[in-house]
């Protein structure tokens, strides 16, 4: 949804260039971008916007939510159907139709196939035109991350040395953003949405731009201008009986949840002036919760939690929260109780699993390792992709002297890696210590299979 330059322009060519090689794609991806996994911040997203994939043609199942850390106003989408969302832009929402509003955007990119279109364009650029572009010190490098919007006067600067194959991809990548905006229009008015809440984000947006007005070149811009944006989304409200509709209750709750959540991880100090002890409202006491917990005040933080437990016994998230408090305090014993209490409340969230199993293999006790690889054997299922997991299936099976399974998963943990010899060594090994036929020893193989039959680099 935002408009950016250098930032944006750096991070869909490495990502679209990482997409040809994929076996190294998920670790480099790693490196340089910082994820963070949260089961309620997916979750929330999730249900905000699987109404929107529907109508988008979309399936739920397959599109995945990766939230960044990083403060600034972005998001984008990268390696098939992943939508990264910075927490700085969750952050400045105010109510969930802006944040629908910039995923219904994000879903249009989705739905019509862009990245593997702008693969398609980048192919057409050489490495060293986009380096010398972006190295330059002109009109790319000093774009400004949140930028795009400002006057339409002629080109200053860098803009007129850049190429003209690179000028001609990003009037390319402009259309596909003006065909997401179009998207997004689209889908929220076929899920009864109001484009309200995208104009005010884009306001915010807007008055971001303007503020580093000195470092941004339109005609750099991947975006359409911001204005124009307005102005489009300002028509379609104008035509829409759905531009005075309300938030949900519910939805409002679980936004106002989840940014306190964030402010709380994420801005400690922040949060506890945000959300003054006079505020008793459950976003508050959960961002304070979580604050004070952040700033070493372990007490404070389980008294502030415990008396959301005991006005809400039933929230999953409310004991997670507990048990990472916990566990991140050398307290695996009793996190193990709330993780648990998470795990039957919300059995489908696959990372609280996880985050069980890490707790259950800390105790050192054989019947808890056993547990935890119960936990860990149907986290799989849904997290396959995730580095953690294999390296506490690798640890569990270890525990339980099973040389077959650890070194499978030591492969898996070599795949995510990108190392290549590593993971063949693991494999082989895998394959010798497991019984012929058994799902465990064809994955073994299939490993191997999947090595050798990748141009090595």
């Amino acid at each position: 949804m935002p408009t950016v330059f250098i930032k944006r322009i750096t991070i869909l060519i490495c990502l679209a260039l990482l997409a040809l090689a994929p076996f190294r794609a998920a670790y480099a991806q790693g490196q340089r971008l910082n994820l963070i996994r949260d089961a309620e911040i997916e979750n929330t997203i999730r249900a905000f916007v699987i109404p929107i994939w529907k109508v988008a043609g979309l399936d739920p199942n397959a599109v995945q939510i990766m939230i960044v850390q990083d403060g600034s106003l972005n998001a984008f989408v990268a390696g098939g159907q992943r939508i990264f969302i910075n927490t700085g832009l969750i952050m400045r929402t105010e109510r969930p139709n802006q944040l629908i509003g910039v995923m219904a955007h994000e879903s249009g990119h989705i739905a019509g196939g862009h990245l593997a279109r702008m693969q398609e364009e980048l192919r057409s650029l050489s490495t060293i035109q986009i380096l010398e572009t972006i190295l330059a010190g002109g009109a790319l490098a000093g774009g400004a991350a949140a930028g795009g919007g400002g006057g339409r006067g002629g080109p200053t600067g860098g803009a007129t040395s850049a190429p003209g194959s690179l000028l001609s991809f990003l009037r390319y990548t402009q259309t596909q953003e003006h065909a997401a905006d179009q998207a997004a229009m689209n889908y929220l008015q076929r899920t009864g949405q109001s484009p309200t809440g995208t104009i005010e984000f884009l306001r915010t947006l807007l008055k971001e731009e303007r503020l580093a007005a000195h470092r941004r070149d339109p005609y750099l811009s991947t975006h359409p201008l911001t204005p124009d944006r307005i102005a489009s989304f300002e028509e379609a409200a104008a035509k829409s009986p759905y531009a005075n509709t309300p938030d949900t209750p519910q939805f409002l709750a679980m936004h106002q949840r989840m940014v306190a959540k964030l402010y709380g991880f994420i801005a400690p100090d922040v949060a506890l002036q945000r959300y003054g002890e006079a505020d008793r409202s459950v976003p508050a006491r959960y961002a304070r919760a979580i604050a004070l917990y952040r700033r070493g005040n372990l007490g404070s933080a389980l008294l502030t939690i415990d008396g959301l437990l005991k006005e809400f016994p039933n929230d999953p998230y409310f004991h997670e929260v507990r048990g990472q408090m916990l566990y991140e305090n050398g307290r695996a014993a009793e996190a193990v109780v709330s993780y648990r209490r998470a795990v039957q409340l919300l059995p489908s969230a696959a990372i609280i699993k996880i985050d069980l199993a890490r707790a259950l293999l800390d105790t050192n006790n054989p019947e808890n390792d056993r547990e935890a690889l119960r936990n860990l054997e149907l986290a799989v299922q849904q997290e396959s992709g995730s580095f953690e997991l294999w390296r506490l299936m690798a640890a569990g099976y270890s525990k339980q002297n099973n040389p077959g399974m650890t070194s499978l998963a030591r492969a898996e943990m070599a795949i995510l890696r990108g190392q290549r010899a590593e993971a063949q060594s693991h494999a082989a090994a895998a394959e010798r210590g497991l019984q012929p036929g058994t799902p465990a020893w064809q994955r073994a193989q299939d490993i191997k299979a999947y090595i050798n039959s990748r141009p090595r680099r």
